[in-house]
């Protein structure tokens, strides 16, 4: 371990210092310290602060202070984990979409293309009851929403929602989508025949 000494505005090691305290050598030596310590700082601190932005803006992070309650907490790991089972989902081909923005927390989930009347999968973050459900429904394109038909409760653990989630999504892709009736054209006549 070195121990440096701040002489005026500049280093030296402790030792050198010690036994030469005057030498126009120790200058020289104490300059070059100097720069290569600021030169370190500088670039840890552009690291820090990559590292500061990369914590704000990336879904798998929790940032916590002494500010934070248990419910941001909370919120936090359920983002993170609904980022987790996305991750897993898109691996097995499927598609899906974060809500984020709005309570509660979900993450809808489509084996193809988003078609209006086609089964969807939805994990969903219960703040209440403090865990995930996961629920089956059929999508609409023009609301943008899903008509949920059934619900079950499901552990924290984000490998066993993905596991759920693959075998409910492969089940209901053998399930026929909702088919709306379609209308009949209006035959158009013009003029009498």
């Amino acid at each position: 371990m070195i121990f440096l000494v701040l002489v005026g505005d500049k280093m030296t090691d402790y030792k050198t210092w010690f036994l030469n305290k005057n030498s126009p050598e120790l200058a020289s030596i104490l300059h070059n310290v100097q720069e290569r310590v600021m030169a370190m700082t500088s670039k840890d601190m552009s690291k820090s602060s990559l590292i500061r932005e990369s914590v704000q803006t990336s879904r798998y992070s929790i940032q916590v202070d002494y500010r934070t309650n248990m419910d941001d907490v909370l919120q936090a790991f359920a983002k993170l984990v609904l980022g987790y089972v996305s991750a897993g989902l898109k691996k097995m081909n499927m598609h899906t979409k974060h809500v984020f923005d709005e309570k509660p927390l979900r993450l809808l989930v489509s084996s193809r293309n988003w078609d209006d009347g086609e089964w969807v999968g939805v994990v969903s973050w219960n703040d209440k009851e403090k865990c995930f459900f996961i629920s089956k429904g059929f999508y609409n394109k023009d609301r943008k929403t899903v008509s949920i038909k059934s619900t079950k409760n499901c552990t924290d653990n984000a490998s066993e929602i993905t596991k759920d989630m693959k075998n409910m999504m492969h089940h209901l892709r053998d399930q026929p989508d909702r088919q709306q009736e379609k209308l009949k054209p209006v035959n158009l006549k013009r003029g009498p025949k």
